[in-house]
């Protein structure tokens, strides 16, 4: 039995709307302008929505007639089985009408994406989901094109026959793209799965290619997390928000420590974004909305905060986004016998 049931790309695009077409280049616009969309529209996967699971598919359409479907070509995949299946069906009902019988196929490149609504943009702060370029970096906006031409396999490996060693497994691997034509350098950040599940995941991403990457150019580096759950085992999410005392009440040693923070003085009330990373990685903590300096200790803070958690809670939880409600208040931790 196939074990692998998701494999999503993470910190390549950030959180937004639901899903939806991004571009359609690569061809005459005017070749395109009788698009007819006949098959059913776009739907988020319930299960991937409520883990907020991203998503991101990038298609090769080739119309040869027009009364065809187009010929599919799946250029980048970092999305579920359930978000492949969505776009796969719609993508079924297009047809180019005014297309002229016995014409040269038309040929078009179209992006989807699927990303949890967040009611404001987040800006995560250090430590980043994903580094390799400083948010304020000249390099930043090229690099997004340059990530915007990554091609991965066709279909994502296949783990029939490999024994799982809990409920659920994950695996981050961190890959740096130094040249258009070669492998990215691979480097494994956090994994639980099975020694078979880690190499079909390197073989996976060694495939990877960024062909419109500059030549000498910096290298680029984004992280991926890959999580095994066998079928019939149910997902744990977060819930969409929690008031701040709550978060805190389900961290590792709170009793314990001692802090000070006026929160009064960091324009609140606010949100933060806050993925649970430690013990196995670093966490990533977020501003929801307008950043402010004044919160620069205070996030600092949480960002080194471990939640209290059993190894397989962990397991399922790893890699997740959870919105903190931060109130209007004077946050005093004092240890409690």
């Amino acid at each position: 039995m196939r074990k692998a049931i998701m494999a999503g790309l993470v910190g390549l695009w950030a959180l937004g709307a639901q899903a939806q077409m991004v571009a359609v280049d690569a061809v005459d616009p005017k070749a395109m302008a009788c698009l007819h969309k006949g098959g059913p529209a776009l739907s988020y996967p319930d299960q991937d929505l409520k883990m907020r699971l991203p998503g991101h598919i990038r298609l090769s359409l080739r119309f040869t007639a027009p009364d065809r479907s187009p010929e599919v070509t799946v250029l980048f995949r970092a999305a579920s089985e359930a978000m492949m299946d969505d776009v796969n069906w719609h993508v079924r009902g297009y047809r180019l009408p005014c297309m002229a019988p016995g014409a040269e196929p038309v040929s078009a490149v179209q992006e989807f994406s699927y990303k949890p609504v967040v009611t404001e943009p987040i800006t995560w702060t250090a430590p980043r989901p994903v580094t390799g370029v400083p948010p304020n970096d000249p390099q930043t906006t090229n690099r997004q094109e340059i990530m915007a031409c990554m091609r991965t396999p066709k279909d994502p490996p296949d783990f029939a026959g490999s024994s799982l060693q809990r409920d659920v497994s994950n695996g981050f691997v961190l890959l740096s793209f130094s040249a258009p034509d070669t492998a990215p350098e691979v480097k494994v950040l956090y994994t639980s799965a099975s020694k078979a599940q880690v190499q079909a995941v390197t073989a996976l991403v060694e495939q990877y290619r960024l062909p419109c990457m500059p030549v000498g150019a910096k290298p680029v580096v984004v992280q991926q997390h890959f999580q095994f759950r066998p079928y019939g085992v149910g997902a744990r999410v977060f819930k969409d928000a929690v008031p701040l005392m709550s978060f805190l009440s389900n961290m590792k040693g709170i009793r314990a420590m001692s802090t000070d923070f006026d929160l009064t003085t960091m324009a609140c009330p606010f949100q933060v974004a806050w993925t649970l990373g430690k013990p196995g990685l670093d966490n990533s903590v977020g501003e929801v909305g307008k950043p402010d300096l004044n919160r620069t200790e205070f996030l600092a803070w949480l960002a080194g905060l471990e939640m209290d958690l059993k190894e397989r809670q962990f397991e399922q939880l790893v890699g997740q986004t959870l919105i903190v409600n931060v109130p209007c208040l004077k946050l005093a931790l004092r240890p409690q016998g």
